[in-house]
């Protein structure tokens, strides 16, 4: 990969370093070679260094060593590899670049590739790089690994899980991960060698122009667009909760970040919940969320979520995914919320999330599923919740009247408690809960209609589609999105009520979006 000056002038520094003990500098090789300026001899060194053949001094960057030989490993490039969708991967024949050992670590077979897209631009791999791969079939958590999935695609991710239930996470705040049931890694990355054109000044705006808001937003949509015929969903689900929330509202995640205004720079949320929404908001727009629910227990959980997401990990490490630890802790959650029992934050956390994600439903001191009292489903879990990292979101406890009112000229998402009227087609026992006295029962529906109506910072609001509601908020935009929903993953049980109507476990939505743009 070095040109015929190139090699000579290598051939040059090797014998040079050999009779003096050390390496020539820029004017000796200047001088040797009737070059005409310095620049043209940095530009040589330049090409022999990232080409593997010279290596700097720890201690002084500025200095170059040749590198014995054999110490040198040839890596083929085979092609491209993709940062962003997967592509097929495009061989290059009879081109190589040479690495020194003591740059790539331990011994095995090695390949290049060239970087196409922009997901990985925040772990500094940007488009027309080279990225160097240690060939091997195994990689840890969080390891950058060429991996293959979609029949022979391939692309560069980080990646969590196993074989069998796979993470792929981008670089790239901009754009979601993707999940696997199964992929192949031909390897980890284990070397970039920069395109010097594509990181230039010129190339940093340019990715920097990018990353606005409205980027953001068209990079994401364009991402989760479903292309699944036959259904109603536009989008697919974004699920980066690690709580399964009942009512949550992972689906609706591309239909709420169309309608948030490019403009703004923080999203209130006065009913937090499983936060999908708003998960979504921080991690894929970069957007500051601040997060309020009634809920005391379910607010506690988030702060060790968010705050201390490897204690809560390796305290739910000790609990076993069993009937009977299961009602052990609904008995003592029980308990807790009769007020006859004091947990301290920590336990009452972790006994929250364990009884929540593993009852059917989900539901606050639900009865368990068999489902997810199942090893692999709880270690999946567990690595969900250990992974799982936000950027500028805070969850605290309050009342939706206090949130608006603190917030007057904020842009809200407002996710509330569905309104069960004789008009709503919503189940009444959608929400099988013992929290219902608390989020649902009685619940104001009037009082947040009227608070919306004068608050000038804007809002979208998610509820249930009903006569009710569109009268309450007749003067606004309204959207009525549709798509499938089951209550649980590979939850297949269907009631009396829908056998007797010939229907299945698949559920249409009743969905309504209120819009409000900002008025301030």
């Amino acid at each position: 990969m070095i040109t015929k000056k190139q090699k000579q002038v290598y051939d040059y520094i090797c014998g040079f370093q050999k009779a003096r003990g050390y390496p020539p500098s820029l004017d000796d090789i200047c001088k040797e070679f009737g070059l005409a300026s310095v620049s043209t001899a940095h530009f040589h060194v330049s090409k022999l260094r990232d080409a593997g053949y010279l290596s700097r001094e720890e201690k002084r960057p500025c200095v170059v060593n040749a590198v014995d030989p054999g110490d040198i490993v040839k890596a083929p490039i085979l092609g491209t590899i993709a940062a962003g969708q997967p592509l097929e991967a495009v061989a290059v024949p009879d081109e190589s670049i040479a690495l020194v050992k003591s740059e790539i670590g331990e011994p095995g077979e090695y390949y290049a590739l060239r970087v196409e897209g922009d997901s990985m631009i925040e772990d500094g791999i940007l488009d027309g790089d080279i990225v160097v791969i240690r060939s091997q079939d195994t990689a840890h958590d969080g390891q950058t690994v060429v991996a293959i999935v979609d029949d022979n695609a391939a692309t560069i991710k980080r990646v969590y899980g196993d074989k069998k239930s796979v993470q792929l996470h981008p670089a790239n705040q901009a754009m979601l991960p993707s999940f696997r049931d199964e992929v192949e890694i031909r390897g980890v990355v284990v070397k970039v060698i920069r395109n010097v054109k594509g990181s230039a000044p010129g190339g940093i705006q340019r990715v920097r122009q990018d990353i606005t808001l409205a980027y953001k937003k068209k990079r994401l949509l364009e991402r989760i667009r479903s292309s699944a015929k036959g259904v109603d969903n536009r989008y697919t689900r974004v699920a980066l909760s690690p709580i399964r929330y009942a009512g949550g509202k992972s689906l609706a995640v591309g239909y709420v970040v169309e309608l948030l205004p490019d403009n703004i720079r923080r999203v209130v949320s006065p009913f937090f919940g499983g936060g999908s929404v708003e998960i979504a908001i921080d991690k894929h727009l970069g957007l500051e969320v601040v997060g309020y629910d009634v809920f005391d227990i379910l607010c506690n959980y988030w702060k060790f979520q968010i705050e201390n997401p490897t204690l809560l990990h390796q305290e739910l490490s000790t609990l076993r995914p069993d009937k009977s630890t299961f009602e052990r802790i609904r008995l003592i959650l029980n308990d807790v919320w009769k007020g006859n029992v004091k947990l301290d934050p920590l336990t009452l956390a972790v006994y929250f999330v364990y009884n929540f994600n593993l009852s059917y439903g989900p539901g606050f001191m639900g009865w368990s599923s068999h489902i997810y009292l199942n090893e692999d489903r709880y270690k999946n879990m567990l690595d969900r919740i250990r992974d799982f990292r936000v950027q500028k979101l805070r969850v605290e406890c309050g009342d939706f009247r206090e949130v608006i009112s603190n917030y007057p000229n904020d842009f809200l998402y407002c996710d509330p408690p569905y309104y069960i009227g004789d008009d709503s087609k919503m189940f009444r026992g959608i929400y099988p809960m013992r929290n219902i006295p608390v989020h649902h029962r009685g619940f104001p529906h009037e009082v947040l209609r009227d608070m919306l109506r004068n608050h000038k910072g804007g809002f979208v609001l998610s509820y249930n589609n009903c006569p009710t509601i569109r009268e309450y908020y007749q003067e606004f935009e309204q959207f009525f999105p549709r798509w499938q929903y089951t209550m649980g993953q590979g939850e297949t049980r269907i009631g009396k009520n829908r056998i007797d109507k010939g229907q299945n476990h698949v559920k249409q939505s009743h969905e309504i979006l209120v819009f409000s743009p900002p008025t301030i």
